[in-house]
C-alpha cells in the first residue's frame, strides 16, 4: 500500500524536526488498512531517529523534545493518510459510529 505526502497544507519545513526528510511517498507490506497505518506510523518514527511507536503511546511534558517530536510524528503521519482521514469510528463527541 502507498502513502503521498500531502504537501498543500503545510510545508514539511514546518513542523518536520527528524534525522532524515520525508520522502513524497512511504510505501507498506500489508493490505489491510489499519496494519498498514501502524506499518506507516513505524516508518514515520524510523525516519524520525528518536521516537519509537510505544514512545507515542507513552506520551511526554509539555514543552519538551520529546513533546515537539511527538507533534512532528504525529503531524506527519496526519498527511500521509490525509485523504483517507479520519481514521476513527468514533463521533467527535465520542460515540461509536454505526
Amino acid at each position: 500500500m502507498k502513502f503521498t505526502l500531502y504537501r498543500a497544507q503545510q510545508a514539511p519545513s514546518e513542523y518536520w524536526n527528524g534525522r532524515q526528510p520525508l520522502p513524497d511517498e512511504l510505501h507498506v507490506i500489508s493490505p489491510v488498512l489499519a496494519s498498514a497505518e501502524f506499518e506507516l506510523l513505524a516508518l514515520v518514527c524510523a525516519l524520525h531517529g528518536w521516537l519509537t511507536p510505544f514512545d507515542l503511546l507513552s506520551g511526554a511534558e509539555p514543552d519538551t523534545e520529546k513533546d515537539r517530536d511527538m507533534v512532528a510524528i504525529l503531524t506527519a503521519f496526519q498527511w500521509y493518510v490525509y485523504p483517507r482521514m479520519p481514521l476513527t469510528r468514533y463521533s467527535p463527541s465520542g460515540v461509536r459510529a454505526g
